[in-house]
């Protein structure tokens, strides 16, 4: 079954998707958390003969391989220093082509604190704190830094 005016077939009947995910977590003390995740993922579609127009086929676009680590680190009283980063493995993109695979890293700190009776979070990192060139979609570059400021309040 496809869909109109698409050169993309959707047809669950003859697609399987399969992987595995693997997640970890570690913590030393009242100080130091850890995770470290794993995602693998591989799909097989069968031959129907529709497949020999595609420009593009979504699980195609998937990456292979996903890893994510974070490490947090308890500076003072609900004060957290954040590191983490992502690795995501080279993928096909649309209308031909591929993309590299890319890894990223980012650092914040977070401070929960208390105001008349009320608690407050506020957050401060950069995202991509190593400028790294990627693109998640083809042709769109991202940022090499984001920095950000957040503020929330648990009511």
């Amino acid at each position: 079954m496809g869909t109109f005016g698409s050169n993309c077939l959707y047809n669950i009947d003859h697609f399987k998707l399969y992987g595995a995910e693997l997640e970890a977590a570690i913590r030393l003390g009242e100080r130091f958390r850890a995770t470290a995740a794993y995602v693998y993922q591989k799909y097989d579609v069968d031959k129907t003969g529709f497949e020999d127009n595609w420009t593009y086929y979504l699980p195609a676009l998937l990456p292979k391989h996903k890893v994510k680590l974070l490490a947090r680190y308890n500076v003072w009283p609900d004060g957290w220093l954040q590191l983490s980063s992502r690795y995501v493995g080279g993928r096909k993109a649309q209308k031909g082509g591929e993309l590299d695979d890319y890894i990223t890293v980012d650092v914040g700190f977070e401070q929960k604190f208390k105001f008349n009776r009320q608690e407050y979070m506020a957050n401060f990192f950069c995202s991509n704190v190593t400028g790294t060139d990627y693109e998640e979609i083809p042709g769109y570059e991202m940022p090499k830094y984001v920095w950000a400021f957040q503020l929330g309040v648990k009511f």
